[in-house]
């Protein structure tokens, strides 16, 4: 998947270190093709990753990656808990 991605959108922006979060490719019309992540995986891998809690790992992502803006090529985070 991130080959195709790279392929597609070499400036797509991947998150390093959680490639198992990575669940997809996006588009919008005429835009390029950017990341998909799942954030139940990233809260999931942060934890693993860095040997962290729960609550460490979501104040990690909610200051370094939920606020990430990198323009067109930023990810999107796909939240999938039920409201």
């Amino acid at each position: 998947m991130k080959d195709h991605l790279s392929e597609e959108n070499p400036e797509a922006v991947i998150l390093e270190d959680l490639d198992d979060a990575l669940i997809g490719v996006g588009r919008q019309h005429a835009r390029k093709p950017v990341a998909v992540y799942s954030v139940a995986k990233i809260l999931s891998e942060l934890e693993r990753v860095y040997d962290c809690t729960e609550t460490d790992a979501a104040e990690w992502f909610g200051h370094n990656i939920e606020c990430l803006g990198m323009g067109d090529d930023t990810p999107i985070l796909l939240y999938e808990e039920l409201v």
